[in-house]
């Protein structure tokens, strides 16, 4: 049995092997959200691309309003945002201009509309106003032929804007990973079907697919497949054809019925792990097949859930290029006593809140392995060291947030 942590490393080291650094596709920025760079983005302008008012004012020369007691000057018209004024401005003239408009040639300053008065055409300002004042200047934000975005950058709403400021329609990003999913079990049916004896519906199918697009990923699923060697070696060798990562629920414990190590086996799959130091998730394997990865997680709910989230999600971010290597975990103070035994890391689903700067975890119900509910009413889970039972209200450990 490996540790949780050394599983990560082993898992982290394979899929920066195979983080398909050539695979990348060009999309429309706006399927981009979410997805990584693959190139570094080069501005073709300077950002703004002229000098322009920050706000509503008066665009005027700052030289008019120096060492004079009594300055009073002619408005020769308006400037909208998207004018274009080719008249320059001249001697004890100003220009009436709105937020964002360009300047007129001859002016470098901006007062503020409410810092003056206008009677007829005549301007009457009161202060001194210095050069720049309200003015955001040519290429202040970007200059052009700077890389505003490198490569690697994750794609978020802002970087969306700046691509579109900058003109990008289409930009390169890394591939997202197709994920394939075989489900095993005689004892599943349908989620439209009426439960019979013996039989349950096959939720873990849907709360894997809901992962891997949570993850970003794309999902190929062969659907369920019977309690059979042979039919259950044909869909993993199809869904490893079909996909990057392939994932298995179910088979992976030490009963009659649990095939896939000796399958992984059959077909000369590089095995890494059979078996990780957590609760839940225990019988959890992962192996390297014709430069595919492959996971074979638990049958029971919680503990499919709670290693795909802490083995599979990190795999598909590194193989979308996005590479972490600061923890997700922070210190929470415990609002609850939480059952535990010693000898394997522990993970309790509960619901974090903060409250004045500090996360509180709260119990979120039964965490019993092949209930979903409790999962509901988290967001979260608490990490309680291997070397560790129980623990008490007050206490401080570990958590993080889940499904982000």
């Amino acid at each position: 049995m490996i540790e949780a942590g050394q599983a990560k490393k082993i898992i982290n080291e394979e899929s920066k092997l195979l983080n398909r650094e050539n695979k990348y596709e060009k999309v429309y920025i706006l399927d981009s959200l979410n997805r990584v760079l693959a190139e570094d983005i080069y501005s073709l302008d300077n950002l703004p691309p002229f000098d322009k008012s920050a706000m509503d004012g008066y665009a005027i020369r700052s030289l008019d309003t120096q060492n004079k007691e009594n300055i009073i000057l002619k408005v020769k018209s308006l400037i909208k945002a998207g004018d274009s004024c080719e008249e320059p401005l001249k001697e004890d003239e100003a220009y009436k201009i709105m937020t964002g408009a360009m300047l007129p040639r001859g002016a470098d300053a901006v007062i503020q509309i409410e810092r003056v008065k206008v009677e007829s055409d005549n301007l009457y300002i009161c202060e001194e106003v210095k050069k720049d004042n309200n003015i955001i200047k040519l290429g202040e934000e970007i200059l052009k032929g700077d890389v505003p975005l490198k490569k690697g950058t994750l794609i978020r709403p802002p970087e969306i804007g700046l691509l579109a400021s900058l003109g990008y329609e289409f930009i390169n990003v890394y591939k997202a990973p197709t994920v394939g999913i075989v489900i095993t079990g005689d004892e599943l049916i349908d989620i439209k079907s009426e439960i019979e004896k013996g039989k349950i519906r096959n939720s873990n199918e849907y709360s894997l697919k809901a992962l891997i697009k949570n993850s970003n990923a794309e999902v190929f699923s062969v659907g369920i497949v019977k309690d059979d060697r042979t039919a259950l070696k044909e869909k993993i060798l199809l869904a490893f054809e079909k996909s990057d990562i392939v994932i298995t629920s179910g088979g992976a414990s030490v009963g009659d019925y649990d095939f896939v190590k000796d399958i992984l086996r059959e077909i000369e799959a590089d095995i890494k792990f059979t078996c990780v130091a957590i609760k839940p998730g225990k019988p959890t394997s992962f192996a390297v097949y014709n430069s595919k990865l492959f996971f074979a997680l638990p049958g029971n709910p919680s503990a499919l859930i709670n290693t795909f989230e802490e083995f599979v999600k990190p795999a598909i971010r590194s193989m979308s290029g996005i590479f972490k290597n600061e923890s997700d975990e922070f210190q929470v103070v415990l609002k609850n006593d939480f059952k535990a035994k010693e000898g394997r890391e522990k993970y309790i689903f509960v619901k974090i809140e903060k409250e004045d700067g500090v996360y509180y975890a709260y119990n979120s119900g039964s965490q019993c392995s092949n209930h979903l509910r409790a999962m509901c009413n988290s967001n979260g889970v608490i990490i309680i060291p291997k070397n560790i039972g129980s623990v008490r209200a007050g206490e401080v450990i570990n958590g993080k947030f889940i499904f982000r």
